[in-house]
């Protein structure tokens, strides 16, 4: 018989998880909102600061696999809480650099911390929702990446045009710091360090794992539909992070505002995906009976044909109605891909899967920074940029059809 974790045990572990992972990306994105401030002050081009990016994600590409493994190993409560404690000390270095050298050094550490957190956090939600649920669970978790991104680039850009683009990386790690506090004393990792049964729903699953002759990390590398799934992961995060993080600069040159101006209009636009996530876990969990496959496809497909559309010079009423659009499915495919590791592996191997993908997505954010940077550099326009989302969205729109979820929903 299945059993079900009482309500307050399992929704203040989601909370918990969804505070404080939303404190990951407000320590993440305040760059975006002051890039133009950084060029002014410090005379660095627009490919400049896009590598400043491209060095958070290299270390954040390298410590993926090795944060997954451990949240499994050790549990993803210390791993979220350390990678927080790496993660602001970059931000604070970050916020006392001058030179290009110490903040290309910042963002690494930065990079390196962030890297313990998707991995981790998504752990701790599959370990204490039923994989009926899960789909669900974490759609509604997963509306910390906008709301964090979002309110992280609103609060860096009010920041930045009032008190200097330094408070902007001052301001959210002390406030990451106080969260990562009341995080560490509140969750747990499992249901049973609470008193509570573990779930059974994937037994069978994980005794195929049990008996698996191979190490955990060969289990998980050489699973042929994760390696699909990654390609597909790493089309929709060169979007993703792209938009997210060249979004205000492109309204601040392209429509003439400031940037506290172009960080609100961000904060608005990307709000919408609040709504996606949880909406695309449930109806992937109940109208679609666990399937992930056909809501992925739409989702890439109407990212692909907006982003498309934002290659021409439009109005800005028009714009902003796309951008929100935009602000919409660069989330709802990231849920239903996320919830592919423990579908696929079962939470015994979920953050070591998840670790493998964030590998392939973090890769993504290196080159998606610098490249968007050098074509605008190049052609002086963002149209180009948004014409190149365009066709990455539409690529990965193809190679999701090659994603079997059979095996899958067997337990196979």
């Amino acid at each position: 018989m299945k059993h079900r974790i009482p309500w307050t045990s399992a929704h203040l572990i989601l909370f918990l998880t969804w505070l404080f992972y939303g404190m990951y990306y407000m320590t993440r994105f305040n760059f975006s909102a002051v890039i133009p401030l950084l060029r002014a002050d410090l005379g660095i081009s627009n490919t400049q600061a896009g590598g400043l990016m491209a060095f958070f994600f290299v270390t954040y590409t390298v410590f993926q696999l090795p944060a997954g493994y451990l949240a499994d190993r050790i549990g993803p409560r210390r791993i979220l809480t350390f990678g927080a404690l790496v993660s602001i000390t970059g931000n604070l270095i970050f916020s006392q650099g001058s030179g290009y050298m110490v903040l290309s050094i910042a963002q690494l550490i930065n990079g390196m911390g962030q890297a313990m957190g998707w991995s981790s956090a998504v752990k701790m939600i599959v370990s204490w929702f039923p994989r009926s649920q899960r789909g669900t669970a974490i759609g509604l978790f997963a509306t910390c990446v906008t709301g964090g991104s979002s309110v992280g680039i609103r609060l860096s850009g009010f920041l930045g045009d009032h008190m200097g683009w330094r408070s902007s990386f001052i301001v959210p790690a002390l406030m990451m710091a106080s969260v990562a506090l009341v995080f560490w004393i509140l969750a747990r990792d499992h249901p049973r360090e609470k008193g509570l049964p573990d779930f059974v729903d994937e037994a069978q699953l994980e005794q195929q794992i049990d008996s698996d002759t191979r190490s955990r990390l060969a289990v998980v590398l050489t699973n042929r539909m994760l390696w699909m799934v990654a390609l597909v992961y790493f089309c929709f995060v060169y979007v993703q992070f792209g938009a997210l993080v060249w979004i205000p600069s492109y309204l601040k040159e392209a429509y003439a505002m400031s940037v506290d101006r172009a960080s609100t209009v961000s904060f608005f636009i990307l709000l919408p995906g609040v709504f996606a996530s949880p909406v695309g876990g449930f109806l992937s969990d109940r109208l679609f009976g666990g399937r992930r496959k056909p809501l992925i496809l739409l989702g890439m497909g109407v990212l692909s044909a907006s982003t498309f559309l934002l290659s021409f010079r439009l109005d800005i009423t028009l714009a902003a109605i796309i951008l929100a659009v935009v602000g919409l499915m660069i989330l709802m495919p990231d849920v239903l891909l996320a919830a592919y590791p423990s579908d696929i592996l079962s939470r015994k191997l979920s953050a070591t899967a998840m670790g493998f993908l964030a590998t392939f997505t973090s890769t993504s954010g290196i080159i998606t920074t610098p490249v968007c940077g050098k074509i605008v550099d190049i052609f002086q326009s963002y149209g180009a940029v948004f014409f190149s989302f365009g066709l990455v969205a539409l690529a990965g729109m193809v190679l999701t059809f090659l994603i079997n979820e059979k095996k899958a929903q067997e337990g196979r």
